[in-house]
């Protein structure tokens, strides 16, 4: 192993103490990266320093190997300083696993092999098509949403398999989709990202032209057993994508109580007899919503736990326990959502006046339910698989 592809911190540590460590930068940070539209070269460099890309990736190839409770806590802890940052982070560290799971040896030999460990970003849903010619791959693509790409080396890109008679389709009638992994110099970027929130993730569009992904440098998105020995990476593309997200969520609600804590004993709102914090009705609330963080959060850490043990033991996911993934992210998303408003509304005009902390909170909260991860008509799908588990407990009591 080189000495240059592993991380430089101390192997007894944790990804968690490694976020809070460099944390205070990533906050002071926070408004130049969002000037900038993705994180600024200190933050990138910190977040390099600390290992926290290589995070899901196995020891062997320099990777942290950390448990899902410890990376969530750090997209957490990132999150918190700047969802940006956070959000970035959780794109680029669950993005670098996926091809280190999914691909070939001979692709993970050359995408992780050199003297220094990748970063990944990119849309891995379908935004082109391609033909299969003796298992590689040609096609083009124009992508959007690529978070975390301005810093990526390598890019990630969804493609439909079209054949003679249309496109390609699974065994239960889904269309293939492709995710083909390619150098960052081969992409083309729209380097345009202005938006309500979220302003600091480079989540910029670009373009794959006339592209060739040899064999072994893409895969089925919808595949749910890894290729490397690690069996966490069985919980798929979709379970990965799902824990970012909801430590992203995490963070901005501890940064939202964090805020309004601070402005609320030091802000008399015209009519109150005492400052914010001495207000009955805002105890009350607060109390209320600052319980629904840490309800949402035990859950999360519990349930990536129990998923972790139960594979590393050997275990297959049930289709219940893969429609959790997501029940729990979106879940996560409606109490943050709601806890972020309360502290916003809680702030009055230091929530409004830019620059405002408490302001980029419920920006970036907002546009973070915006993805098409944490959309709710989803929980109609989502609870036919666990209804059935439900059904099949009660039939057997």
């Amino acid at each position: 192993m080189n000495q240059q592809n592993t991380i430089s911190a101390a192997p007894a540590d944790t990804m968690a103490e490694r976020a809070r460590a460099i944390a205070p930068l990533v906050r002071a940070e926070a408004q130049a990266s969002e000037e900038l539209g993705t994180m600024t070269p200190k933050v990138v460099q910190a977040i390099k320093e600390a290992g926290l890309f290589w995070m899901l990736l196995e020891r062997k190839v320099g990777g942290a190997q950390a448990d899902m409770a410890d990376c969530m806590r750090a997209w957490e802890e990132i999150a918190a300083a700047d969802a940006s940052a956070g959000w970035s982070l959780m794109a680029n560290s669950t993005g670098t696993a996926v091809p280190y799971a999914y691909c070939s040896e001979e692709a993970v030999a050359e995408i992780y092999g050199g003297p220094e460990l990748p970063i990944m970003a990119g849309m891995l849903g379908p935004g082109g098509s391609a033909k299969e010619t003796d298992g590689a791959l040609h096609g083009s693509g124009k992508y959007r949403f690529g978070s975390g790409s301005l810093h990526a080396t390598w890019i990630g890109a969804g493609m439909f398999v079209m054949d003679e008679g249309g496109m390609r389709k699974l065994p239960d009638g889904s269309p293939v989709v492709r995710v083909c992994w390619r150098p960052a110099s081969e992409v083309t970027f729209d380097n345009e990202w202005n938006v309500l929130g979220l302003r600091g993730t480079g989540s910029v569009d670009y373009t794959l032209e006339e592209a060739t992904i040899p064999a072994g440098f893409h895969h089925e998105r919808a595949v749910q057993r890894g290729l490397r020995d690690w069996r966490l990476y069985d919980i798929g593309i979709p379970g990965l994508a799902c824990a970012g997200h909801t430590g992203v969520a995490l963070g901005l609600m501890r940064r939202a109580l964090e805020e309004i804590t601070r402005i609320a004993f030091g802000k008399k709102r015209p009519a109150y007899q005492t400052v914010l914090g001495d207000q009955q009705v805002f105890r009350h609330d607060f109390a209320y919503h600052e319980a629904s963080y840490h309800a949402a959060r035990d859950f999360t850490l519990r349930f990536y736990a129990e998923i972790q043990e139960y594979l590393e033991a050997g275990g297959e996911l049930t289709p219940a326990m893969r429609a959790r993934f997501r029940q729990n992210c979106i879940y996560v998303h409606k109490v943050a959502a709601e806890v972020v408003r309360f502290c916003y509304t809680m702030g009055g005009s230091e929530a409004l006046r830019e620059p405002s902390d408490l302001g980029r909170c419920m920006r970036d909260m907002y546009a973070a339910t915006q993805h098409i991860f944490v959309d709710t008509i989803a929980m109609q799908d989502i609870a036919v698989p666990i209804l059935a588990e439900w059904r099949e407990q009660a039939a057997a009591q």
